[in-house]
């Protein structure tokens, strides 16, 4: 993998109060907190009192926090709130905090466990002014494919192995009912597909597939190692064979502009019969121009037909292709859209 796609996370702060049943785990960007940015902060919540057997505590699902930030040694500053949601792993949660300037801050989240009392936690936040250069990113993915040179139209086997720093992980936690999401896309947007391959011992992954087309393909996988939240890795395969008609996302019409590097709601029409799938009402996947930059949504868990809200972040401008994913009658459909990211 030679580029940031998404969020890359560290649990750096824990929070567990003697005797107290629940421990808070917060995990910041590797590379720190910039003002003037939308910044993405995720936080775990376990339930000590019920051990893991993968290791750690339980996860708590709807917990429902809330969170509250102010500079404590700058009394005039106003505090500001910040709307929680949930992430993809049980139990994982995040704000998109924007910091009108560096400085310390105090981050504190109450937590409304299902059947339990309401409680807080207070973490530190540090806040600098200027963004340095990214960081490297902690996690990667191999992909070895048999045969070794994959040919369009003919089977291949994939083998592909998450690494944390180097070593195979292991251990992943549940996102959506899978424990990777492979999202498969040519280079030029032409060609995509979404697959589950099949975990195997010792933490790698096997898929049996079929690219329908030749050219150069990226390999996002969606995945939760085990305490670390959702990570999204990329590997790159190319495939011989006859690629078909070039795919030119700048020839295709979009919608209105969307501003890039916030988050914000997308509204999406469905059909009224759609069903449950994979855990959500329906799954949004994006892919940047470049075809490296990689955005994987779902929808409000209140959302429901015929339109569903997406809460999305473009990470930078330009041109996106959109696949938004739904179910009816057993049967995935797959909606297809240009989107248009610019600075505002």
């Amino acid at each position: 993998m030679t580029k940031r796609l998404a969020l890359l996370t560290i649990a750096v702060f824990h929070a567990s109060l003697a005797g107290e049943r629940y421990q808070v785990t917060l995990r910041l960007p590797p590379a720190g907190l910039f003002a003037r940015e939308e910044m993405e902060i995720e936080f775990r919540v376990e339930d000590t009192s019920r051990p893991d057997p993968l290791g750690g505590f339980a996860p708590v699902v709807r917990a429902a926090p809330d969170a509250a930030i102010e500079m404590p040694r700058m009394p005039g500053m106003p505090k500001f709130s910040e709307a929680a949601h949930v992430e993809a792993a049980p139990g994982d949660y995040g704000i998109h905090p924007t910091f009108a300037h560096g400085g310390e801050y105090r981050l504190t989240l109450r937590i409304h466990p299902p059947g339990g009392e309401p409680f807080e936690r207070t973490f530190p936040l540090s806040v600098m002014d200027a963004k340095p250069k990214a960081a490297p990113a902690r996690f990667s993915l191999d992909v070895a494919a048999q045969p070794k040179r994959p040919k369009a139209g003919e089977p291949v086997e994939l083998t592909l192995v998450v690494r944390d720093r180097g070593a195979a992980v292991a251990s992943f936690d549940t996102m959506h009912e899978r424990s990777m999401h492979l999202v498969i896309v040519r280079k030029d947007l032409g060609q995509f597909a979404h697959e589950h391959p099949e975990p195997q011992a010792g933490g790698g992954f096997r898929l049996r597939y079929t690219f329908a087309a030749g050219g150069d393909y990226r390999l996002f996988a969606d995945v939760a190692p085990h305490g670390a939240g959702a990570q999204i890795v990329m590997a790159k395969v190319k495939v011989a064979g006859p690629e078909g008609a070039a795919f030119d996302v700048r020839r295709q019409p979009t919608m209105e502009a969307l501003p890039a590097r916030k988050t914000i709601p997308l509204a999406l029409s469905v059909p009224h019969d759609i069903e449950p799938y994979l855990g959500a009402a329906g799954h949004l996947m994006i892919v940047h121009e470049d075809g490296e930059t990689f955005v994987h949504s779902h929808p409000a868990e209140d959302g429901a037909a015929p339109e569903l809200q997406f809460f999305v972040r473009f990470p930078k401008p330009g041109l996106y292709r959109g696949w938004l994913q739904y179910q009816r009658a057993g049967k995935v459909e797959t909606h297809e859209m240009v989107l248009r990211a610019e600075e505002k």
